[in-house]
């Protein structure tokens, strides 16, 4: 089978998007099908290892540049210099023209010049270099990963272009997406609802990472939508220690990033402020991810800042190993209904690593459901209830008794797994065209 991945975020680039796409790449390439990739390389951070060959990826991207930052840039500077001096601009409000008015103003003007997404520009580039690898190389089958959805406008082309079938995966919903409207603004939704059904419309099939969403795709495109989890690949892990740390302060670890009111540690820092003085010296959280700012100011906010560490983000197999060494894994989601679907791959990481989970989020979602029915962890938002378990997992440590999970908690949920039932979706796909 020759398969072309069209997907934005590929590695070596070290993004979370780019994750999946890569390990799918590497399953198919040891599966033995020819692959090719059409991606971009405009991340700093090169450091996921690419298990694909190099010459099998195509990086195509130039970007657009935005002249209406350059054109009000020294408007803004004079306009915030006479508001700090006068307290005010003749006939304009203090502020009203300030931070708040321009970010809604950007919000409207990207919102307008971007669409589907802040990467439209790859368009350009994309389907020109696409056309030329398709004449050069006939695929039999485009898999799309997303987001960003600009990939699927690609995907799409091509595939009406060539007469190819095509998958769209859905790593994150678009219009459904729980976090949709936060960063849009509002009249985007009707016309990005609109662009997702004419976008997947000629897709042979939908793919999604959570029974949820799978079933939010099916009652918005009234077509077929399977689930593959993200999954996680035993031999990217290191070895577990031989000889666990019997020590007696509980490390608590998260690698990822914060959104303060939606993935916000607050509840565990607030658990750890109602310890008393002997067992809060017991307890340090680790943070590995570019929010620095954010997670100091909680921490002195619940006066529990002497017992966290923020680190830079860290390589994926730094991550993996530093995930292996501790003693408390740290899932955060949004404690809203909105967020019922969402299904990290963080969390596949999390069952093989086999240590004891404490997940802050929505306790009826999928993900708290599927901690709870393999025994994997912890689920509360109340920071009464984790003080409590905090005291239990201490002691725990302090005894010996503080062990790794049962191997059990992760099985079926390998990267394997998942994408040996994709590869039969694409035979599948293949025999009904034939």
């Amino acid at each position: 089978m020759k398969v072309l991945i069209v997907s934005f975020w590929f590695p070596p680039s070290n993004v979370v998007g780019a994750i999946r796409v890569g390990k799918l790449a590497r399953y198919l390439d040891r599966r033995g099908h020819q692959l090719r990739v059409l991606t971009t390389d405009i991340v700093e951070d090169r450091s996921l290892a690419l298990e694909i060959p190099r010459e099998y990826v195509y990086a195509e991207y130039r970007r657009r540049m935005d002249w209406l930052d350059g054109l009000v840039r020294p408007f803004r500077q004079r306009l915030a210099a006479a508001s700090e001096a006068r307290g005010k601009v003749p006939g304009i409000e203090r502020g009203a023209l300030g931070k708040p008015a321009w970010d809604w103003l950007q919000r409207q003007y990207y919102g307008l010049i971007h669409i589907p997404d802040m990467r439209t520009d790859w368009i350009r580039t994309a389907v020109p270099a696409g056309r030329r690898l398709v004449e050069e190389w006939r695929p039999d089958i485009i898999f799309a990963s997303a987001p960003p959805f600009t990939g699927f406008i690609v995907a799409g082309r091509l595939s009406r272009g060539f007469n190819i079938p095509w998958v769209a995966d859905f790593r994150d919903l678009w219009v459904d997406n729980p976090y949709y409207g936060f960063w849009e603004p509002g009249w985007r939704r009707p016309v990005d609802a609109m662009l997702e059904r004419t976008m997947v419309r000629n897709a042979a099939a939908l793919v999604t990472v959570s029974p949820i969403w799978a079933d939010q795709l099916r009652r918005r495109h009234g077509k077929a939508a399977e689930v593959v989890y993200n999954g996680y690949a035993e031999e990217d892990f290191p070895q577990p220690p031989i000889h666990e740390d019997q020590g007696e302060v509980l490390t608590i670890r998260y690698t990822g990033s914060i959104y303060q009111g939606f993935r916000d540690p607050s509840a565990l820092f607030a658990a750890i402020g109602l310890l008393d003085d002997t067992l809060r010296k017991r307890v340090r959280v680790e943070f590995f991810g570019q929010m620095v700012n954010e997670v100091v100011a909680l921490a002195a906010q619940h006066r529990v800042r002497d017992h966290v560490i923020v680190s830079s983000p860290v390589p994926y197999q730094r991550a993996l190993k530093l995930q292996m060494e501790a003693d408390i894994l740290l899932l955060l989601q949004w404690s809203n209904k909105r967020d019922e679907g969402n299904l990290p791959g963080k969390i596949f990481e999390y069952f093989y690593a086999r240590r004891p989970i404490l997940l802050i989020g929505y306790k009826q979602g999928v993900a708290a459901r599927l901690i709870r029915e393999r025994g994997a962890g912890f689920v509360s938002n109340t920071p009464e209830r984790i003080r409590d378990q905090l005291q239990t997992w201490i002691e725990d440590k302090r005894t010996g008794r503080l062990k790794r999970l049962d191997p059990s908690v992760s099985r079926g949920l390998s990267r394997d797994d998942q994408f040996r039932n994709l590869e039969n979706l694409f035979d599948q796909i293949l025999k009904r065209r034939a």
